[in-house]
């Protein structure tokens, strides 16, 4: 779908206000896609998703003269409407074991010819180990890090303090620093 179709649908159903709605889409469409697509890794449902941000966006419309901040509250009805289709789904995250799997695999393709491949490998290893993370990490450091947000605005998607979004934004990396580090070491023993 096209943002010009999304903005045709959403201006036609929302007869009054067009003006502010069509703007709220044009500007905050590609956040919205991108903060459904970081929780549902497929294209076509977190363009679904980001139709459904929208719909929602015209039931709420009489709030939306009260709201201060229309990116972050956009953001929180995305990441709301995303994680609902993600619970949906059942989306099944990559055991330790096939992590290790693939860094053993990753690591037996090193020759220059196959740094290519090898990079979109180390992307889908570091995906899989975000994906193993407890969901309030997860969420903290997708937002931030993958999306772009503030930690004042991953605060207010998440519904959290800053200083809790930070840590936790601190420990998943942490974290993510530590698998790394053992996946190396267990890269090194056995080369």
């Amino acid at each position: 779908m096209t943002q010009q179709t999304l903005i045709s649908g959403i201006a036609l159903m929302a007869g009054t206000n067009e003006d502010a709605l069509e703007a709220m889409v044009r500007e905050h469409a590609r956040l919205v896609y991108r903060i459904a697509y970081s929780v549902l890794r497929n294209h076509h449902d977190a363009e679904d998703a980001t139709q459904e941000t929208f719909v929602r966006l015209l039931r709420y419309k009489r709030k939306l003269e009260r709201i201060e901040d229309h990116k972050a509250w956009l953001a929180k009805i995305a990441w709301r409407v995303a994680v609902e289709r993600s619970k949906r789904k059942r989306i099944i995250a990559m055991s330790e074991v096939e992590v290790q799997d693939g860094a053993k695999q990753m690591a037996s393709q090193s020759t220059s010819a196959e740094e290519n491949a090898a990079g979109h490998e180390l992307s889908a290893l570091l995906a899989s180990l975000i994906s193993t993370l407890p969901d309030p990490l997860r969420d903290a450091l997708r937002l931030s890090t993958i999306e772009g947000l503030s930690p004042a605005e991953v605060a207010q998607v998440l519904e959290s303090s800053e200083p809790t979004i930070r840590s936790r934004i601190f420990r998943a990396r942490q974290i993510l620093k530590d698998k790394l580090a053992a996946l190396e070491i267990r890269y090194e023993i056995t080369r």
